[in-house]
């Protein structure tokens, strides 16, 4: 049954996103007043058909998308070329328009489709490595470090595997690096191994043999989604430094600081700006998880910036660099806390706590409500006692859960069409690099796919539902607007760059030279689809 919805839904995108295409060139070709010969769904043989007008209406066999009959499109008939309802009699500027309304439907159902798809919630667009971070830190994505089970076969059942369990170890070797889990690919398997797991829910470790079987090269394992992610590690800890007595260790991986995420130095020197006094720290050693507090004594951290001349702090005797560790006995370590405590003393004279190099000042007064003390004030960046050295690193991490983003109405259009735009430049850049590795290594890209690997992961989105399959119709109807808009021959795109050519030099190309053009395309097109259909079935079968 999910084999037949599978070729149904394929179906059904395939035309759908093919139809939506053509309508676009049917439409604004009716609205320049060209005539339009046939509108068929599917294509040839021919089932039945109707006319409405001057347009036959037509239903054929091949149900994949469809296609538009403009009258004089080829433009080789002299007498059609005069004729002023023919495609080839219009001017550049309207051929042009209707060439590239078909690309512009694609785009709009795709902005329609993520539209309502985010309304009603989906998994958000991780295309990069910056979406996986952004949707990490707004709690959309769960991600933890190291190797976790996605899913296994029926014959490992009677292991005691369990899906979310991690992998510590393979072959009593921790599993700290992506390059360890390559064994877990396709044709990695080369003999048994015996895994450590860890069970997410009691924390028990418990070890688990899988056999190797020949032909299968595999072990019927696959894991959840895993990458190399960017961390901070430490370096150093200054010995018998704060950090070194709560735990710190050198190669411990920063993992988060007062419940922040840590990916960058900035992101760890933000969470110590912020920090009054106490950092919590969630470190990573070797495949196991702890957490650590430092006590960071000198939390105090209001400067004297600047006295004013003839103010009030100048006579009670504040000086630039002074460091104000308490007023009235409070401890203070924000600039706000200082004027709080201004607020507080009701006009009354204030005892300030000064540090002042190695020593301790008592100052008396300053301190009135409603009027400026004449102190400018900043804060000491970063903390004296830090004593801590990190790097920029990354380790192995598995994306554990998906959540999906649901927005209201007027967000969710806003978002469609910004995930719209940016995944169409995406997707030009993947294109010529794809076209760049084809013809100058004479292989397809790992990561670009065609019919076959469609129908795969048309295959998977229908398991799982149908907001799942949206999401995927409208990056498909991205792919095939950005595919026809490029400058190839026999697409879209080729028959723009020759009409683009004529409003430039303001001389048509000659119709027969543009056909061979269209025709060599057309046969270039037809090998790159073997090409990459050949590489999909390698890589899927």
């Amino acid at each position: 049954m999910t084999i037949f919805l599978t070729i149904i839904a394929a179906i059904v995108i395939f035309s759908a996103l093919v139809l939506i295409h053509e309508f676009g060139h049917f439409a604004a070709a009716r609205r320049a007043g060209i005539k339009v010969l046939e509108f068929g769904i599917g294509f040839p043989p021919r089932l039945f058909s109707f006319k409405k007008g001057e347009t036959l209406y037509t239903i054929n066999a091949i149900p994949f998308g469809g296609f538009v009959k403009l009258y004089g499109e080829d433009g080789s008939d002299p007498k059609i070329m005069k004729d002023k309802r023919s495609f080839a009699h219009q001017t550049p500027w309207v051929r042009f328009k209707v060439v590239v309304a078909g690309v512009v439907m694609n785009i709009v159902l795709a902005v329609a489709l993520l539209a309502v798809g985010f309304m009603f919630g989906i998994q958000p667009l991780l295309v990069s490595q910056e979406d996986l971070i952004e949707q990490i830190d707004a709690g959309v994505v769960q991600a933890a470090p190291g190797a976790y089970v996605g899913a296994f076969t029926d014959e490992l059942a009677q292991t005691g595997l369990m899906v979310g369990d991690q992998i510590i170890a393979i072959n009593d070797q921790p599993v700290t690096e992506v390059s360890q889990l390559d064994i877990f690919r396709k044709d990695g398997a080369t003999k048994d191994v015996d895994l450590t797991v860890r069970s997410p829910q009691t924390h028990a470790v418990r070890s688990v043999h899988l056999p190797f079987v020949t032909g299968a090269e595999s072990y019927g394992l696959t894991l959840k989604n895993f990458t190399a992610f960017p961390r901070m590690t430490i370096q150093s800890v200054r010995e018998g430094s704060p950090a070194q007595l709560a735990g710190v260790r050198s190669g411990d991986v920063l993992l988060t600081v007062n419940d922040a995420q840590i990916y960058e130095l900035a992101d760890y020197q933000a969470q110590l700006a912020e920090s009054l006094g106490t950092l919590s720290l969630t470190v990573l050693r070797g495949t196991d998880i702890g957490a650590v507090e430092i006590p960071l004594p000198l939390g105090q951290r209001v400067v004297i910036a600047d006295v004013f001349a003839g103010s009030d702090a100048e006579r009670v005797g504040f000086k630039v660099g002074d460091l104000v560790l308490a007023i009235n006995g409070q401890s203070v370590r924000a600039p706000q806390e200082v004027q709080m405590a201004i607020q507080q003393a009701a006009g009354q004279e204030l005892s300030y706590t000064i540090r002042r190099g190695e020593e301790e000042v008592q100052l008396v007064g300053a301190g009135k409500v409603g009027e400026p003390i004449g102190i400018a004030l900043s804060i000491l960046e970063p903390y004296q006692n830090e004593q801590l050295t990190l790097y920029k690193d990354s380790i192995l991490t598995s994306i554990i859960e998906i959540g999906k983003v649901r927005l209201g109405p007027w967000a969710a259009l806003k978002t469609a069409v910004g995930e719209t735009g940016r995944l169409t430049v995406l997707t030009v850049e993947s294109f010529g690099r794809t076209l760049q590795t084809i013809f100058s290594k004479f292989t397809v890209p790992g990561d670009i796919g065609g019919p076959v690997q469609i129908a795969y992961y048309t295959h998977t989105f229908v398991q799982e539902g149908f907001f799942a399959l949206v999401r995927f119709t409208a990056l498909l109807s991205i792919s095939l607007a950005v595919l026809n808009i490029l400058p190839i021959p026999a697409l879209d795109g080729g028959r723009l760059f020759f009409i683009i050519i004529e409003a430039i030099f303001r001389k048509r190309i000659s119709s027969r030279v543009e056909s061979y053009i269209h025709f060599a395309g057309f046969f270039l097109l037809m090998i790159l689809i073997v090409l990459v259909t050949y590489s999909d079935i390698v890589r899927l079968f």
